[in-house]
């Protein structure tokens, strides 16, 4: 039996409160969690994790009793703009729930811009312990693994997440070879349609995502090509199956899902 660690992450049950999901994730089984330290769109729950909030007290009360822990705070966009005092904010809340990294999507191009900021990130994130890690998505400006070496040249992480890799077309043996600066892996499962367009991909990894055991996607073969002691979290939203049965039920159905394609991905 693999005693790979498995963790789940906020989007998965982002409508659900954060002490409520640590309460949840710790009762069907997970071993951490990530939490979303700021928001990232106007539309979803606006939650104050500043310090010393009602919220954040909660948070911290539900971490102690359940004996949970934080792995990934969560979450920048980089635009291009000036995002200095957002991304501060992100590192320093993310610190005071113990996270390691503090995940990074990158909407721009610019690559050499890119570098520049996620320098002064990785220099910044020292002072608190905490590492950038660069999420390449699918409908973002860094969506393919060559883009992610090149910026993890700046000290910064590389979160792979099994979706996109799979919607950009990245293979498990190209996966298996930037392996040197991956803290984690998140993973879920994909229909075998892609989406068509940007909104279609945007719609279907905030909330049309399927359990890691289900879909198209090599979720075990991206498992393997990785170390078997990096971390697994579940990065899963289904909107449709929590609103029929509810927040726990999914992270219950999640947690198993994922201890399968781990226990596969083990037997190789």
């Amino acid at each position: 039996m693999s005693t790979r660690e498995l963790g789940v992450a906020p989007l998965s049950a982002l409508n659900t409160s954060p002490e409520d999901f640590i309460y949840q994730a710790q009762e069907v089984g997970f071993d951490f969690v990530g939490l979303r330290v700021i928001p990232v769109t106007p539309q979803e729950p606006q939650y104050d994790l500043s310090e010393g909030s009602e919220l954040f007290n909660k948070v911290i009360k539900a971490l102690d009793r359940t004996g949970l822990y934080v792995k990934d705070a969560e979450f920048i966009l980089l635009d291009g703009t000036d995002q200095r005092d957002q991304w501060m904010t992100a590192l320093e809340r993310a610190a005071l729930f113990g996270a390691r990294t503090l995940t990074v999507a990158v909407g721009m191009t610019d690559l050499a811009k890119t570098k520049d900021i996620v320098t002064e990130m990785v220099e910044a994130g020292k002072d608190f312990n905490v590492t950038p890690a660069i999420e390449p998505i699918s409908y973002q400006g860094v969506r393919d693994l060559d883009a992610v070496e090149e910026i993890a040249k700046t000290g910064s992480f590389f979160l792979p997440d099994t979706l996109h890799l799979h919607r950009f077309g990245a293979t498990p043996q190209q996966l298996g070879a930037v392996t040197a600066h991956i803290p984690m892996i998140q993973i879920c499962g994909a229909e075998p349609q892609r989406p068509t367009n940007r909104e279609g991909l945007v719609e279907e990894s905030r909330g049309h995502r399927l359990a890691p055991n289900a879909g198209a996607s090599d979720v075990v073969g991206y498992l393997r090509a990785v170390s078997p002691d990096i971390p697994v979290s579940v990065e899963a939203p289904n909107d449709i199956f929590v609103g029929q049965y509810g927040s726990r039920a999914w992270l219950e159905k999640l947690h198993q899902a994922g201890r399968d394609v781990i226990a596969s991905a083990a037997h190789s």
